[in-house]
Protein backbone atom coordinates (compact mmCIF):
# COMPACT_ATOMS: atom_id res chain seq x y z
CA UNK A 1 0.00 0.00 0.00
CA UNK A 2 1.22 3.49 -0.84
CA UNK A 3 0.94 6.12 1.88
CA UNK A 4 0.47 9.83 1.29
CA UNK A 5 3.12 10.62 3.92
CA UNK A 6 5.77 8.86 1.83
CA UNK A 7 4.64 10.27 -1.50
CA UNK A 8 5.70 13.29 -3.51
CA UNK A 9 2.33 14.34 -4.88
CA UNK A 10 2.68 17.95 -6.06
CA UNK A 11 0.82 20.18 -8.53
CA UNK A 12 -1.78 17.46 -9.15
CA UNK A 13 -5.55 17.31 -8.96
CA UNK A 14 -6.40 14.97 -6.10
CA UNK A 15 -9.72 13.23 -5.47
CA UNK A 16 -9.90 12.84 -1.69
CA UNK A 17 -12.48 10.39 -0.32
CA UNK A 18 -13.36 11.15 3.31
CA UNK A 19 -15.81 9.90 5.91
CA UNK A 20 -17.97 12.85 6.93
CA UNK A 21 -21.11 10.89 7.75
CA UNK A 22 -21.82 12.98 10.84
CA UNK A 23 -25.02 13.89 12.73
CA UNK A 24 -26.69 16.98 11.24
CA UNK A 25 -29.77 18.63 12.75
CA UNK A 26 -31.56 21.62 11.25
CA UNK A 27 -28.61 22.31 8.98
CA UNK A 28 -26.05 22.24 11.78
CA UNK A 29 -23.30 19.65 12.35
CA UNK A 30 -23.74 18.23 15.85
CA UNK A 31 -20.39 16.39 16.10
CA UNK A 32 -17.33 17.67 14.24
CA UNK A 33 -14.94 14.86 15.27
CA UNK A 34 -14.73 13.10 11.90
CA UNK A 35 -14.45 16.41 10.03
CA UNK A 36 -11.59 17.58 12.23
CA UNK A 37 -9.70 14.33 11.64
CA UNK A 38 -9.41 14.87 7.87
CA UNK A 39 -7.87 18.34 8.22
CA UNK A 40 -4.20 17.17 8.38
CA UNK A 41 -4.56 15.31 5.07
CA UNK A 42 -6.30 18.29 3.41
CA UNK A 43 -3.57 20.68 4.61
CA UNK A 44 -0.84 18.28 3.48
CA UNK A 45 -2.26 18.14 -0.04
CA UNK A 46 -2.91 21.88 -0.29
CA UNK A 47 0.56 22.59 1.07
CA UNK A 48 2.06 20.77 -1.91
CA UNK A 49 0.09 23.00 -4.30
CA UNK A 50 -2.39 20.32 -5.28
CA UNK A 51 -5.96 21.05 -6.29
CA UNK A 52 -8.10 19.03 -3.91
CA UNK A 53 -11.59 17.66 -4.65
CA UNK A 54 -13.25 16.26 -1.54
CA UNK A 55 -16.01 13.68 -1.82
CA UNK A 56 -18.05 11.78 0.75
CA UNK A 57 -21.58 10.87 1.77
CA UNK A 58 -24.20 11.59 4.42
CA UNK A 59 -26.98 9.22 5.44
CA UNK A 60 -28.72 6.83 3.08
CA UNK A 61 -30.55 8.76 0.35
CA UNK A 62 -30.35 5.69 -1.95
CA UNK A 63 -29.76 7.57 -5.17
CA UNK A 64 -32.24 10.39 -4.53
CA UNK A 65 -31.45 14.02 -3.78
CA UNK A 66 -32.67 14.94 -0.30
CA UNK A 67 -32.08 18.44 1.01
CA UNK A 68 -31.78 17.24 4.62
CA UNK A 69 -28.89 14.97 3.57
CA UNK A 70 -26.94 17.64 1.72
CA UNK A 71 -23.26 17.94 2.66
CA UNK A 72 -23.50 21.74 2.65
CA UNK A 73 -23.35 22.05 6.49
CA UNK A 74 -20.27 19.79 6.53
CA UNK A 75 -18.53 21.76 3.77
CA UNK A 76 -19.36 25.05 5.48
CA UNK A 77 -17.90 23.84 8.78
CA UNK A 78 -14.73 22.60 7.08
CA UNK A 79 -14.36 26.04 5.46
CA UNK A 80 -14.55 27.61 8.93
CA UNK A 81 -11.94 25.20 10.31
CA UNK A 82 -9.58 25.91 7.39
CA UNK A 83 -10.36 29.65 7.56
CA UNK A 84 -11.47 29.69 3.93
CA UNK A 85 -14.35 31.62 2.41
CA UNK A 86 -17.36 29.39 1.67
CA UNK A 87 -19.27 29.56 -1.61
CA UNK A 88 -21.93 27.29 -3.08
CA UNK A 89 -22.38 26.95 -6.82
CA UNK A 90 -23.98 24.68 -9.39
CA UNK A 91 -22.61 26.18 -12.58
CA UNK A 92 -19.81 28.68 -13.25
CA UNK A 93 -16.98 28.61 -10.74
CA UNK A 94 -15.74 32.14 -9.97
CA UNK A 95 -12.05 32.94 -9.47
CA UNK A 96 -11.47 34.89 -6.28
CA UNK A 97 -8.31 36.60 -5.09
CA UNK A 98 -8.37 34.72 -1.77
CA UNK A 99 -8.76 30.94 -1.31
CA UNK A 100 -12.34 29.66 -1.19
CA UNK A 101 -13.97 26.35 -0.36
CA UNK A 102 -16.35 25.79 -3.24
CA UNK A 103 -19.29 23.51 -2.47
CA UNK A 104 -20.15 22.19 -5.92
CA UNK A 105 -23.72 20.93 -6.37
CA UNK A 106 -23.71 20.29 -10.13
CA UNK A 107 -24.27 16.80 -11.54
CA UNK A 108 -20.70 15.46 -11.85
CA UNK A 109 -21.87 12.89 -14.41
CA UNK A 110 -22.40 15.66 -16.97
CA UNK A 111 -19.45 16.80 -19.07
CA UNK A 112 -20.16 20.51 -18.55
CA UNK A 113 -19.91 20.11 -14.77
CA UNK A 114 -16.74 18.04 -15.16
CA UNK A 115 -15.25 20.97 -17.09
CA UNK A 116 -16.35 23.47 -14.44
CA UNK A 117 -14.64 21.51 -11.68
CA UNK A 118 -11.47 21.24 -13.74
CA UNK A 119 -11.49 25.04 -14.13
CA UNK A 120 -11.37 25.64 -10.37
CA UNK A 121 -8.10 27.43 -9.44
CA UNK A 122 -5.63 25.31 -7.49
CA UNK A 123 -5.73 27.69 -4.52
CA UNK A 124 -9.39 26.77 -3.97
CA UNK A 125 -10.79 23.62 -2.38
CA UNK A 126 -13.70 21.80 -4.04
CA UNK A 127 -16.25 19.87 -1.97
CA UNK A 128 -18.71 17.71 -3.93
CA UNK A 129 -22.33 17.12 -2.97
CA UNK A 130 -23.36 13.82 -1.32
CA UNK A 131 -22.13 10.94 -3.51
CA UNK A 132 -25.05 8.78 -2.43
CA UNK A 133 -27.34 11.11 -4.37
CA UNK A 134 -26.07 9.01 -7.31
CA UNK A 135 -27.21 5.38 -7.54
CA UNK A 136 -23.87 4.41 -9.03
CA UNK A 137 -22.06 5.10 -5.75
CA UNK A 138 -23.64 2.41 -3.53
CA UNK A 139 -23.89 0.00 -6.47
CA UNK A 140 -20.15 0.34 -7.11
CA UNK A 141 -21.04 1.07 -10.71
CA UNK A 142 -17.94 0.95 -12.93
CA UNK A 143 -19.16 3.77 -15.19
CA UNK A 144 -19.79 6.09 -12.21
CA UNK A 145 -16.34 5.23 -10.81
CA UNK A 146 -14.83 6.13 -14.18
CA UNK A 147 -16.67 9.46 -14.19
CA UNK A 148 -15.31 10.26 -10.73
CA UNK A 149 -11.80 9.36 -11.83
CA UNK A 150 -11.97 11.81 -14.76
CA UNK A 151 -12.04 14.69 -12.28
CA UNK A 152 -8.52 14.04 -10.96
CA UNK A 153 -4.99 12.76 -11.52
CA UNK A 154 -4.55 11.01 -8.17
CA UNK A 155 -6.85 9.34 -5.60
CA UNK A 156 -6.41 9.45 -1.82
CA UNK A 157 -8.55 7.39 0.57
CA UNK A 158 -8.89 8.88 4.05
CA UNK A 159 -12.28 7.34 4.81
CA UNK A 160 -11.54 4.50 7.25
CA UNK A 161 -15.02 4.68 8.80
CA UNK A 162 -16.62 3.42 5.57
CA UNK A 163 -13.83 1.25 4.18
CA UNK A 164 -15.82 -1.86 5.07
CA UNK A 165 -18.28 -0.88 2.31
CA UNK A 166 -18.00 -1.58 -1.42
CA UNK A 167 -18.77 1.70 -3.15
CA UNK A 168 -17.59 3.28 -6.39
CA UNK A 169 -15.65 6.01 -4.58
CA UNK A 170 -13.93 3.45 -2.32
CA UNK A 171 -13.10 0.47 -4.53
CA UNK A 172 -13.96 1.50 -8.10
CA UNK A 173 -11.92 4.68 -8.61
CA UNK A 174 -8.67 2.86 -7.70
CA UNK A 175 -8.76 1.05 -11.04
CA UNK A 176 -8.26 4.29 -12.94
CA UNK A 177 -5.98 6.43 -10.74
CA UNK A 178 -2.78 6.08 -8.75
CA UNK A 179 -4.07 5.56 -5.22
CA UNK A 180 -2.77 6.37 -1.75
CA UNK A 181 -3.84 6.03 1.88
CA UNK A 182 -4.28 9.39 3.60
CA UNK A 183 -2.78 10.41 6.94
CA UNK A 184 -5.90 9.46 8.91
CA UNK A 185 -6.24 6.05 7.26
CA UNK A 186 -2.55 5.35 7.89
CA UNK A 187 -2.98 6.24 11.57
CA UNK A 188 -6.02 3.95 11.89
CA UNK A 189 -4.23 0.99 10.31
CA UNK A 190 -1.01 1.34 12.29
CA UNK A 191 -2.71 1.87 15.66
CA UNK A 192 -5.19 -0.98 15.24
CA UNK A 193 -2.40 -3.26 14.06
CA UNK A 194 -0.79 -2.86 17.49
CA UNK A 195 -3.83 -4.64 18.96
CA UNK A 196 -3.72 -7.39 16.34
CA UNK A 197 0.00 -8.04 16.17
CA UNK A 198 1.88 -7.05 19.30
CA UNK A 199 -0.30 -5.90 22.22
CA UNK A 200 1.75 -5.39 25.37
CA UNK A 201 0.49 -7.52 28.24
CA UNK A 202 -1.72 -7.38 30.20
CA UNK A 203 -4.14 -6.75 27.34
CA UNK A 204 -7.66 -5.77 28.44
CA UNK A 205 -10.77 -5.48 26.24
CA UNK A 206 -13.78 -3.57 27.59
CA UNK A 207 -16.99 -3.86 25.59
CA UNK A 208 -20.49 -2.61 26.16
CA UNK A 209 -23.42 -1.53 24.04
CA UNK A 210 -26.33 -3.72 23.00
CA UNK A 211 -25.52 -5.70 19.85
CA UNK A 212 -23.28 -8.65 20.61
CA UNK A 213 -23.96 -10.05 17.13
CA UNK A 214 -21.99 -7.14 15.62
CA UNK A 215 -19.06 -7.68 17.99
CA UNK A 216 -18.73 -11.45 18.29
CA UNK A 217 -16.23 -11.79 15.43
CA UNK A 218 -14.05 -9.12 17.01
CA UNK A 219 -14.19 -10.79 20.42
CA UNK A 220 -13.43 -14.20 18.94
CA UNK A 221 -10.40 -12.83 17.06
CA UNK A 222 -8.67 -10.53 19.55
CA UNK A 223 -10.11 -12.32 22.57
CA UNK A 224 -7.44 -14.96 22.03
CA UNK A 225 -4.74 -12.32 22.54
CA UNK A 226 -6.45 -10.60 25.48
CA UNK A 227 -5.93 -11.39 29.15
CA UNK A 228 -9.26 -10.06 30.38
CA UNK A 229 -12.64 -9.32 28.75
CA UNK A 230 -14.75 -6.80 30.69
CA UNK A 231 -18.26 -7.11 29.25
CA UNK A 232 -20.97 -4.67 30.29
CA UNK A 233 -24.10 -2.94 29.03
CA UNK A 234 -26.59 -4.92 26.97
CA UNK A 235 -23.89 -7.45 26.14
CA UNK A 236 -23.69 -8.45 29.81
CA UNK A 237 -27.48 -8.87 29.89
CA UNK A 238 -27.14 -11.58 27.23
CA UNK A 239 -24.71 -13.51 29.42
CA UNK A 240 -27.05 -13.17 32.41
CA UNK A 241 -29.96 -14.37 30.26
CA UNK A 242 -27.86 -17.34 29.14
CA UNK A 243 -27.22 -18.18 32.80
CA UNK A 244 -30.96 -18.22 33.44
CA UNK A 245 -31.13 -14.89 35.30
CA UNK A 246 -34.06 -12.52 34.96
CA UNK A 247 -33.27 -9.49 32.74
CA UNK A 248 -36.65 -7.80 33.13
CA UNK A 249 -37.65 -5.33 30.43
CA UNK A 250 -34.08 -4.81 29.22
CA UNK A 251 -33.40 -5.06 25.49
CA UNK A 252 -32.05 -8.54 24.82
CA UNK A 253 -31.40 -9.79 21.28
CA UNK A 254 -32.37 -13.46 21.33
CA UNK A 255 -29.78 -14.35 18.68
CA UNK A 256 -27.13 -13.07 21.06
CA UNK A 257 -27.93 -15.50 23.87
CA UNK A 258 -26.48 -18.49 22.00
CA UNK A 259 -23.45 -16.39 21.06
CA UNK A 260 -22.97 -15.53 24.73
CA UNK A 261 -22.93 -19.24 25.56
CA UNK A 262 -20.24 -19.85 22.94
CA UNK A 263 -18.11 -16.97 24.17
CA UNK A 264 -18.48 -18.16 27.75
CA UNK A 265 -17.27 -21.57 26.65
CA UNK A 266 -14.28 -20.18 24.73
CA UNK A 267 -13.16 -17.52 27.21
CA UNK A 268 -14.51 -18.74 30.54
CA UNK A 269 -11.41 -17.73 32.46
CA UNK A 270 -11.13 -14.32 30.81
CA UNK A 271 -14.68 -12.94 30.93
CA UNK A 272 -15.66 -10.59 33.76
CA UNK A 273 -19.31 -9.55 34.02
CA UNK A 274 -20.75 -6.81 36.28
CA UNK A 275 -20.95 -7.77 39.95
CA UNK A 276 -23.90 -5.44 40.56
CA UNK A 277 -26.42 -3.58 38.43
CA UNK A 278 -28.41 -0.35 38.63
CA UNK A 279 -32.04 -0.95 37.69
CA UNK A 280 -35.29 1.04 37.58
CA UNK A 281 -38.81 0.74 36.21
CA UNK A 282 -39.43 1.39 32.51
CA UNK A 283 -40.17 5.09 33.18
CA UNK A 284 -36.85 5.45 35.05
CA UNK A 285 -38.69 6.95 38.00
CA UNK A 286 -36.03 8.07 40.55
CA UNK A 287 -37.93 6.37 43.37
CA UNK A 288 -37.65 3.02 41.57
CA UNK A 289 -33.85 3.08 41.18
CA UNK A 290 -31.98 0.42 43.10
CA UNK A 291 -28.65 -1.42 43.01
CA UNK A 292 -28.94 -5.21 42.87
CA UNK A 293 -26.95 -8.39 42.22
CA UNK A 294 -27.32 -9.74 38.64
CA UNK A 295 -29.70 -12.48 39.85
CA UNK A 296 -31.99 -10.00 41.67
CA UNK A 297 -33.39 -8.08 38.69
CA UNK A 298 -37.18 -7.84 38.75
CA UNK A 299 -39.47 -8.74 35.85
CA UNK A 300 -40.71 -5.15 35.51
CA UNK A 301 -37.25 -3.55 35.78
CA UNK A 302 -34.74 -2.32 33.21
CA UNK A 303 -30.96 -2.73 33.60
CA UNK A 304 -29.49 0.76 33.11
CA UNK A 305 -25.94 0.74 34.51
CA UNK A 306 -23.28 -1.24 36.33
CA UNK A 307 -22.96 -0.65 40.06
CA UNK A 308 -20.16 0.54 42.40
CA UNK A 309 -18.81 -2.96 43.12
CA UNK A 310 -18.27 -3.45 39.39
CA UNK A 311 -16.49 -0.11 39.05
CA UNK A 312 -14.16 -0.99 41.92
CA UNK A 313 -13.42 -4.51 40.63
CA UNK A 314 -12.88 -3.53 36.99
CA UNK A 315 -10.65 -0.64 38.05
CA UNK A 316 -8.09 -3.18 39.28
CA UNK A 317 -7.74 -4.69 35.80
CA UNK A 318 -7.66 -1.32 34.04
CA UNK A 319 -4.93 -0.03 36.35
CA UNK A 320 -2.75 -3.06 35.52
CA UNK A 321 -3.39 -3.00 31.75
CA UNK A 322 -0.58 -2.10 29.39
CA UNK A 323 -2.88 -2.31 26.35
CA UNK A 324 -6.62 -1.59 26.42
CA UNK A 325 -9.33 -1.28 23.78
CA UNK A 326 -12.81 0.00 24.61
CA UNK A 327 -15.94 -0.20 22.45
CA UNK A 328 -19.45 0.38 23.74
CA UNK A 329 -20.80 2.19 26.86
CA UNK A 330 -21.60 0.27 30.05
CA UNK A 331 -24.99 1.80 30.64
CA UNK A 332 -27.42 4.52 29.58
CA UNK A 333 -24.67 7.06 30.14
CA UNK A 334 -26.47 9.90 28.34
CA UNK A 335 -29.10 9.94 31.12
CA UNK A 336 -28.20 10.77 34.70
CA UNK A 337 -27.87 9.04 37.13
CA UNK A 338 -27.13 6.03 34.87
CA UNK A 339 -23.79 7.44 33.71
CA UNK A 340 -21.62 6.57 36.71
CA UNK A 341 -19.88 3.38 35.54
CA UNK A 342 -19.19 4.67 32.02
CA UNK A 343 -17.89 8.04 33.26
CA UNK A 344 -15.83 6.60 36.14
CA UNK A 345 -14.09 4.02 34.00
CA UNK A 346 -13.65 6.50 31.12
CA UNK A 347 -11.73 8.81 33.46
CA UNK A 348 -9.66 5.93 34.77
CA UNK A 349 -8.86 4.78 31.22
CA UNK A 350 -7.91 8.34 30.27
CA UNK A 351 -5.53 8.43 33.22
CA UNK A 352 -3.75 5.37 31.86
CA UNK A 353 -3.28 6.70 28.33
CA UNK A 354 -0.39 8.54 26.68
CA UNK A 355 2.41 6.74 28.48
CA UNK A 356 1.33 4.26 31.13
CA UNK A 357 -0.67 2.13 28.69
CA UNK A 358 -1.64 2.08 25.01
CA UNK A 359 -5.35 2.95 24.81
CA UNK A 360 -7.63 2.61 21.76
CA UNK A 361 -11.27 3.73 21.81
CA UNK A 362 -13.86 3.44 19.04
CA UNK A 363 -17.56 3.50 18.26
CA UNK A 364 -19.87 6.53 18.12
CA UNK A 365 -21.35 6.28 21.62
CA UNK A 366 -17.98 5.40 23.14
CA UNK A 367 -16.38 8.46 21.57
CA UNK A 368 -19.26 10.55 22.94
CA UNK A 369 -18.65 9.11 26.41
CA UNK A 370 -14.92 9.88 26.24
CA UNK A 371 -15.71 13.44 25.23
CA UNK A 372 -18.30 13.80 28.00
CA UNK A 373 -15.71 12.60 30.51
CA UNK A 374 -13.18 15.15 29.14
CA UNK A 375 -10.64 12.42 28.37
CA UNK A 376 -10.29 12.90 24.62
CA UNK A 377 -6.76 14.28 24.71
CA UNK A 378 -5.56 11.47 27.01
CA UNK A 379 -6.44 8.58 24.68
CA UNK A 380 -3.67 7.25 22.42
CA UNK A 381 -5.99 6.56 19.49
CA UNK A 382 -9.66 7.46 19.04
CA UNK A 383 -10.90 5.62 15.96
CA UNK A 384 -13.23 7.32 13.47
CA UNK A 385 -14.73 3.95 12.60
CA UNK A 386 -17.36 2.02 14.54
CA UNK A 387 -18.29 -0.89 12.28
CA UNK A 388 -15.06 -0.56 10.31
CA UNK A 389 -12.97 -0.77 13.48
CA UNK A 390 -14.82 -3.89 14.66
CA UNK A 391 -14.42 -5.60 11.27
CA UNK A 392 -10.73 -4.71 11.08
CA UNK A 393 -10.12 -6.10 14.57
CA UNK A 394 -12.11 -9.18 13.60
CA UNK A 395 -9.41 -9.87 11.03
CA UNK A 396 -11.67 -9.19 8.07
CA UNK A 397 -10.41 -7.60 4.87
CA UNK A 398 -11.92 -4.15 4.37
CA UNK A 399 -12.72 -3.54 0.66
CA UNK A 400 -11.62 0.10 0.73
CA UNK A 401 -8.22 -0.81 2.14
CA UNK A 402 -7.75 -3.88 -0.04
CA UNK A 403 -8.41 -1.76 -3.14
CA UNK A 404 -5.40 0.40 -2.27
CA UNK A 405 -3.02 -2.55 -2.34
Amino acid sequence: MKYLKNSSIKNKTVLLRVDVNVPVENGKVMDAFRIEQIVPTVKCLLGNKNKVIICGHLGRPEGRREEKLSLKPVASLLADILKMKFVETEHRVPDYHVPHLIFYTGDIRQEKHERQIKNVPSKDLVFLENLRFYKGEDENDAYFAKQLSLLADVYVNDAFGVDHREAASLVGVNKYLNSYAGLLLESEIKNLDVLLKKPKKPFVIMMGGIKLVDKVATLMNIGEKADHLLLGGGIASLFFKAKGYETGLSKVEEAGVKIAWQLEKNFKNKILLPLDLVVANKDMDPSSIRCVAPYEVGKREVILDAGPKTILEWSKYIKLANTLVWNGPLGKFETKPFHHSTMALARLIGGRGKGKAFIVVGGGETVDAVRLAHQFSHIDHVSTGGGAMLEYLAGKKLPGIEALK
